[in-house]
């Protein structure tokens, strides 16, 4: 069944379209609209940081907390996935994609609507972990399906499509939801409303793509525990943790910085998060080609030094004017990252354990937001907040030696990836 999606052929179409941009060739009519519910999906969840991450400057007056404590609307979000993502990928392998997808919409879109009506900031951070239970369920999920939907350099392609889509949802939203924001911290949260249609959507037209096995469940986490070994997938949780450290350290504050330093509003840093988006968005929409000429270890790491760069120059950038060719820089870094880090986790994990990896990786990550998170919170206090950007740059050149020998040992391994 799904190699006949992923062979299949539709009639031409010369016009111009994404999937020439991103040399996807021809995909069959339900390829296509499955594809389109993982993207959408990807979009909604995302956005259950980056919309409110400039919403924060917002909340802090009417519910009476502080910058610190505002970085909690984050941390609580992304904290249960430290526990329940290697529950979703066992689960996703063993029963099926499609149910937990459909659910974790329905549960991200309930909890964070009714953010909106939360008397008081206990209930904004409990309403928050319940929607970060829903975030949890999903977010893997948009990287195993398009695995599973698709193979070869049209996989990279793919997974460079979802970064683009991301991205442009990050042009689009904060700005919109800083916007919005004016009107009162709570208006922002009805968005997520969005998610239960899209949910039903999910129960109604997606295919269920794991492999029946009669695998038993010690085989299953034997076989896991063999297969994460693979130099290219130690790299891939590397690169991983590493990113979404540093973003969420970055762009909880970000905001925050810009308020401070430059006195920018809510609008004005949600356009500023946009040109790190704009450049991401270049870089990703040639994965697949940069993945057919260069290592994609290589890549990454080469990445990596690009962001530290742009890290480094945050705090001495004396206008918001020369904040912008920082933040595309960095977002030129990301759009290679984060596609070259999906691919190797997919290609390289087999197809019966590919929610396993899939959602070790995010446990990882999820542990890297919320480091990112609380740790800023703690540095906040005994140092001013330049001085964290700088730290986080001196960690990205630090990692990129630190992930230099796996990525040599694992070149090798990339023949016919």
């Amino acid at each position: 069944m799904l190699s006949a999606r992923k062979t299949g052929t539709s009639r031409p179409d010369m016009r111009f379209s994404l999937s020439s941009v991103f040399d996807l060739g021809e995909l069959p009519a339900d390829l296509r609209r499955s594809l389109s519910l993982v993207y959408a999906s990807s979009v909604l969840v995302i956005m259950g940081v980056n919309l409110v991450q400039q919403v924060l400057p917002a909340m802090i007056d009417p519910l009476g907390i502080t910058d610190a404590e505002a970085g909690l609307v984050i941390a609580v979000y992304t904290a249960p996935a430290i526990v329940l993502a290697p529950l979703v990928g066992v689960a996703s392998d063993r029963w099926g994609r499609r149910p937990l997808l459909a659910g974790g919409l329905l549960l991200f879109g309930a909890a964070g609507t009714a953010v909106a009506f939360a008397p008081d900031f206990g209930w904004v951070l409990a309403l928050r972990v319940v929607q970060g239970v829903g975030f949890s369920s999903v977010i893997p999920l948009t990287i195993v399906l398009i695995g599973d939907l698709m193979e070869g350099h049209r996989e990279v392609s793919g997974q460079g499509l979802k970064v683009f889509i991301d991205r442009v949802g990050e042009v689009v939203l904060p700005p919109l939801g800083g916007a919005v924001a004016l009107l009162g911290w709570r208006w922002p949260f009805l968005s997520y409303a969005a998610a239960v249609p899209l949910g039903l959507l999910v129960v109604r037209w997606m295919p269920e793509t794991r492999v029946t096995t009669t695998t038993s469940p010690g085989r299953y986490l034997r076989d896991l525990a063999r297969v994460v070994r693979n130099p290219r997938l130690l790299l891939a949780f590397a690169a991983g943790f590493l990113r979404f450290f540093l973003d969420y350290a970055f762009f909880t504050y970000l905001p925050l910085f810009a308020a401070r330093t430059h006195g920018l509003s809510t609008v004005g840093a949600g356009l500023l998060r946009s040109f790190h988006a704009m450049g991401a968005m270049v870089t990703s929409s040639q994965a697949g080609r940069l993945a057919g000429s260069y290592d994609k270890g290589t890549l990454v790491l080469g990445a990596f030094l690009v962001s530290g760069l742009a890290l480094l120059a945050v705090p001495f950038a004396p206008g918001v004017g020369t904040m912008v060719p920082v933040l595309v820089l960095y977002g030129l870094a990301n759009g290679v990252i984060s596609p070259m880090q999906k691919s190797l986790l997919t290609q390289n994990a087999p197809l019966e354990l590919r929610g396993g990896v899939i959602s070790l990786d995010r446990l990882t990550q999820q542990i890297a937001k919320t480091a990112g998170a609380f740790g800023i919170v703690l540095l906040l206090g005994v140092m001013e907040m330049p001085t964290l950007f700088q730290i986080m740059a001196v960690l990205s050149f630090v990692s990129v030696g630190l992930m230099a020998p796996l990525a040599l040992s694992a070149r090798g391994g990339n023949q016919g990836k």
